[in-house]
């Protein structure tokens, strides 16, 4: 069977769609079936629409029943504007958000210029036309909310890391983010094996290639709890650079692991967002056995 349209996939899952549907609390938020479905046929199409041809039903249900449909319904909801929707998911998830950004920056001022920036991004920007733009529209209940707040966060600040390299002297003062891999709650992707296997692989490769002092930097920062300033003083080095050879040094991972997905295990994109937000999951990644075995 092929899923080759949205009109084909309401007709073949229309019994799961329903079910998922009276447990993913979405009239609470005033979401429709119809959007509630679309959003679920998003998921289901980045998923299988190169394997649309070997997928059988069970499979496909198979999937569906492992998306987080009520962290989906409420994003859905907040995407739509409902008011409702929108108190629910700041007083839930403001507190969570924030302690994380002030966990991965460590610097108060800068972890609530990124905070901010999230819930602005989410509450969307009105173009020209009227219509509300959020990066909600592409969550898919892959994993769960906050797992998908926390990428949004550290993508934030990578995006203003690099902003700020191109229009900045190197010896001014910046703060840097990491991606921290936390407890979160996740449903089992059929694809999560695969997905966290070729990640472990190509985190390891992406570690392994970072200079002796980059390691030694990540290891006193993160595995040993080390502030700032005194991951500087052990480096030989001041605060402020420390900060941006961190910065640095993550994002260096981060494209070594995003180019290796792409050209040696052939993810797509979704794929690869995919692997990141399990990395701020619940994965249980040593890195500190790692940097070890690296030096």
């Amino acid at each position: 069977m092929a899923a080759t349209s949205l009109e084909w996939f309401l007709e073949n899952y229309r019994d799961p769609i329903d079910r998922l549907f009276s447990v993913s609390n979405a009239t609470a938020w005033h979401v429709s079936r119809s959007s509630f479905a679309g959003a679920l046929w998003r998921s289901f199409d980045r998923r299988f629409s190169t394997d649309a041809i070997t997928l059988t039903r069970t499979e496909g249900i198979r999937f569906l029943d492992s998306l987080h449909v009520a962290d989906l319904a409420l994003a859905i909801g907040c995407r739509d504007g409902d008011a409702d929707a929108w108190r629910h998911l700041v007083l839930t998830y403001r507190a969570p958000v924030d302690a994380f950004a002030r966990t991965v920056l460590g610097n108060s001022s800068r972890a609530s210029e990124i905070a901010d920036s999230l819930w602005a991004d989410l509450y969307g920007l009105r173009s020209s036309d009227g219509a509300r733009r959020s990066p909600l529209e592409h969550y898919g209940g892959r994993s769960s909310l906050m797992s998908w707040m926390r990428v949004v966060v550290t993508r934030l600040e990578a995006d203003q890391w690099r902003a700020t390299r191109r229009t900045e002297a190197l010896d001014e003062e910046r703060d840097g983010n990491s991606a921290v891999f936390e407890n979160g709650t996740a449903s089992p992707d059929p694809d999560r094996t695969k997905l966290i296997s070729a990640l472990e692989r190509s985190l390891n490769e992406a570690l392994n290639a970072l200079s002796a002092d980059d390691r030694l930097r990540l290891s006193y920062y993160y595995v040993h709890d080390l502030t700032l300033a005194q991951t500087a003083a052990l480096i030989g080095e001041h605060e402020s650079s420390a900060s941006r050879n961190l910065a640095r040094a993550r994002t260096a991972i981060r494209d070594h692991v995003t180019r290796t997905l792409r050209r040696e295990y052939r993810f797509s994109d979704d794929q690869i967002e995919q692997c990141f937000e399990y990395a701020t999951g619940d994965w249980p990644f040593d890195l500190g056995s790692v940097l070890a075995l690296g030096k």
